[in-house]
């Protein structure tokens, strides 16, 4: 048969059917009228509200289980989360813009049942107008060895065109951290974060207080945050199986390394009761894999917890992972 003759009309008729307009596919489906929202602008510490909707374009029940936002962002659905064919959910999402500043952007992820798509996401944007605007904010310092120096720098703007406003001094949380402000020929500032060397391990969280020449704004915060890592090294630093059918839970796999000139034993390790664990040795001394998965009989609902993890390191004996979980109901 001549390969650039028409092809038969079965394959034809199958093309025609998959590019038919107005047909529901198979299965729940997730479809999004309008997944990005620009509210436009607004002044700092105005609420900003805005209500997505979602329609389930299958030919089965649609359910959604869980929505996550950003930081600063909080969503929810305000309507059944079971969706019919054809049917609508509806989820608000609001944002608190006393802490933002400038061009801002959230992210929400809805999680469903579609198979195709089992995260979808949603963004809410704008412009919220403030005397001054700090970048980044918050700050970020990173995962740091310990004993290991760093330093930052945040870049403090005029939010308006011709403002004057400058923050004038720094206070609040300073404890391991140190700060240096100076003004820039241009007229904008520059605020210089160092940390200490001598932070202990975890987590560092700081809030700083910037008092400003605005009568609008007199205290902006500034979260300043980060990780002082050691010998020993868990990742990832957090677990999420995101959404998981009881009886069917997918395997999530921790590498415990040690970065020490010593030998390190794993001596123990803990769960919370909803999760089964297994520890295989990859490298004595060096490495080890914990293999964590949900258990068959955990009841539908959020999941959240922490792993502890018991070394023979002299300062280092426990390590802990925060973990989390949605479980839907078994298929």
């Amino acid at each position: 048969m001549n390969p650039l003759a028409r092809p038969p009309l079965a394959a034809a008729l199958g093309l025609a059917i998959a590019l038919a307009p107005g047909l529901t596919a198979a299965g729940p489906r997730l479809g999004i009228e309008q997944p990005v929202a620009d509210f436009g602008s607004v002044e700092q510490g105005t609420p900003v509200t805005h209500v997505f909707h979602l329609k389930n374009t299958g030919d089965t029940p649609l359910r959604i289980s869980n929505v996550k936002s950003s930081c600063g962002c909080t969503a929810a659905v305000v309507s059944e989360s079971d969706v019919q064919p054809g049917g609508e959910a509806r989820v608000l999402a609001t944002l608190d813009t006393s802490r933002v500043a400038g061009r801002t952007t959230k992210v929400l992820s809805v999680y469903s049942d579609d198979p195709q798509v089992p995260v979808a996401a949603l963004t809410l944007t704008g412009e919220v107008l403030a005397d001054l605007v700090l970048s980044p904010n918050p700050t970020y310092l990173g995962r740091l060895r310990r004993g290991e120096t760093v330093s930052r720098e945040v870049v403090i703007r005029p939010g308006r065109p011709g403002g004057t406003t400058v923050v004038r001094a720094v206070g609040g949380e300073l404890s391991g951290l140190q700060t240096r402000l100076e003004l820039r020929p241009d007229g904008s500032q520059r605020l210089l974060l160092a940390l200490d060397p001598g932070v202990p391990l975890g987590r560092f969280s700081r809030e700083l207080r910037l008092e400003t020449t605005s009568t609008r704004q007199p205290v902006i915060v500034l979260p300043v945050f980060g990780s002082i890592e050691g010998d020993v090294v868990v990742l990832p630093s957090q677990v999420s199986f995101g959404v998981a059918r009881a009886g069917a839970s997918p395997e999530r796999r921790l590498l415990i390394r040690n970065r020490g000139l010593h030998p390190l034993t794993v001596r123990r390790v803990a769960v919370p009761d909803s999760f089964a664990y297994s520890l295989r040795t990859l490298e004595d001394g060096l490495e080890y894999q914990l293999s964590l998965k949900l258990r068959d009989d955990v009841r539908p609902g959020t999941v959240s917890g922490e792993v502890e993890i018991f070394t023979d390191h002299p300062t280092e004996q426990r390590v802990v992972v925060p973990l989390h979980a949605v479980v839907g109901r078994r298929g």
